[in-house]
């Protein structure tokens, strides 16, 4: 298992899949489990109160069976009286609970796969032809994800730093865009949207944080 407290692992899931998604990574079962046993796994005082007004029901259609037949029905009355009464306290219990929904457990699921986190099983009934998914999450790989994603974004601020070094800036009071001189030059500098005047911009402080965090890159390398 993963180190989740480790702080470059901790802010790349975060980035990635959020807190809901941490906490499913730190809860999820080391066997093949499908979605809505996550689910049930993540909300533990939910699961118990809908189980619990699942028997209610249950006995609802049990005792309405058993009078049509004309059945004595006060042993399931009483075990109906009971079970009404768990099913409240189950209710009542699992009101503070935060609930992590099945769309965003199935959310999280499919973007830890797109990045080759998870594995995922595809089971077929041979009956209904209904497709059941089974995960198992396979983080073994994260250190060399995490260190992919470092040198696109190394790249990537390398490539906007020469584009802000290489041109001159013109922009439009009202924010409506930022045009680089040439382009300034063609609309008279005057805004193509809403016919303000563009003024100069000087993008020397952008390019100082730019260059802090290309130099911060550099110090972790």
């Amino acid at each position: 298992m993963i180190n989740l407290d480790d702080p470059l692992i901790h802010g790349y899931l975060l980035r990635l899949i959020g807190e809901d998604g941490i906490t499913l990574i730190q809860k999820m079962p080391p066997n093949d489990v499908t979605d809505e046993e996550i689910c049930n796994v993540l909300n533990p005082l939910k699961t118990i109160s809908r189980e619990a007004e699942d028997k209610v029901k249950k006995l609802k259609a049990e005792i309405k069976t058993a009078k049509e037949k004309g059945e004595e029905t006060k042993k399931l009355e009483k075990e109906l009286t009971a079970a009404e009464k768990e099913a409240e306290k189950a209710k009542e219990n699992a009101v503070g609970e935060r609930e992590i929904t099945l769309n965003t457990v199935r959310k999280i699921l499919f973007i830890l796969y797109e990045n080759k986190f998870t594995i995922c099983h595809r089971e077929r009934d041979a009956n209904s032809g209904w497709l059941t998914f089974r995960w198992q999450i396979k983080m073994g790989g994260i250190y060399h994800q995490i260190e992919r994603e470092k040198k696109k974004l190394h790249r990537n601020l390398m490539k906007r730093k020469d584009y802000e070094d290489n041109n001159i800036f013109y922009v439009c009071p009202q924010n409506c865009l930022r045009l680089v001189f040439d382009e300034a030059t063609e609309t008279e500098f005057l805004c193509p949207l809403c016919g303000e005047d563009l003024f100069f911009q000087d993008n020397e402080l952008f390019k100082q944080l730019l260059d802090k965090r290309i130099e911060e890159f550099e110090e972790v390398k």
